[in-house]
């Protein structure tokens, strides 16, 4: 079932979003390690004068090399450098692990004004089972501006990889909301699902109760996300409808409200 029509649970609160083309997804940190969502249109992703097309790639079953591209926009050369690591989530926050599991080539380079270094990626072993996330963090080096000056990162580019275990994966979400306003959905299936956009509607059709929780809107496969609509004050036993937007566009859901 398409994550943009409108939906409903299939067992209890199960809702199945079938493999579709993947809208991309970029994060930009400054100065820090923190994922903050940028953009998931097709356009590359851009931080500072440093751009990155394609800014998610996904990998097919049994295809294990793919490339992006990096391109220095700047009038000034610049120093890049590409790393990957293993992604997986707990409720509310995103987890990087360095990994070799997913090889880049080359990992450090300098751009010329206006240049593009191509950078492969080569996967060691395929998905098995259900889709594997990765992510490429790609930075800007800037030069030292003063003599024994450490290293640090202008800015970065965070790249979803994704690699896939079977051609029919999908997500298979399980959703559970309590009284209190607490949300959570549990991917059961073998693909990511993305919920950008959560909000939560009450009988009556009165105004939206915004949720706060993780800022990335993936939720990977086998991974469960939380999110809270504070001050909420739901009856048990009453549905309330959940709204988002997904790699199809918008989507509804009937929730029944648990003990």
């Amino acid at each position: 079932m398409p994550a943009g029509s409108a939906t409903r649970p299939l067992v209890e609160r199960r809702q199945v979003l079938e493999a579709g083309g993947a809208l991309a997804l970029a994060t930009l940190a400054l100065a820090a390690l923190a994922l903050v969502a940028l953009a998931w249109a097709p356009r590359p992703a851009v931080a500072g004068a440093i751009e990155v097309a394609p800014v998610s790639a996904d990998l097919a079953p049994g295809q294990q090399a793919g490339v992006i591209t990096v391109t220095n926009r700047d009038t000034t050369a610049t120093s890049v450098q590409v790393r990957a690591f293993a992604w997986t989530q707990d409720a509310t926050s995103d987890q990087l692990t360095p990994t070799q599991d997913l090889m880049v080539s080359p990992p450090l380079f300098q751009l010329a004004p206006g240049a593009s270094q191509v950078v492969r990626m080569v996967l060691r072993a395929p998905a098995q089972g259900r889709e594997t996330a990765f992510r490429l963090l790609v930075d800007q080096i800037p030069g030292p501006t003063d003599a024994g000056q450490q290293v640090r990162f202008a800015l970065r580019l965070s790249i979803p990889v994704f690699a896939q275990a079977v051609a029919s994966g999908r997500a298979e979400l399980e959703w559970q909301l309590r009284p209190g306003g607490e949300l959570t959905v549990v991917n059961r299936g073998t693909r990511r699902a993305q919920l950008a956009q959560l909000s939560l509607t009450l009988p009556g059709g009165r105004a939206p109760l915004a949720l706060t929780g993780p800022e990335n809107p993936y939720v990977l496969p086998g991974q469960e996300r939380r999110w809270l609509a504070r001050g909420a004050a739901l009856r048990p036993g009453s549905t309330v409808q959940a709204s988002g937007t997904g790699e199809a566009g918008r989507f509804t859901v009937d929730l029944p409200v648990g003990p």
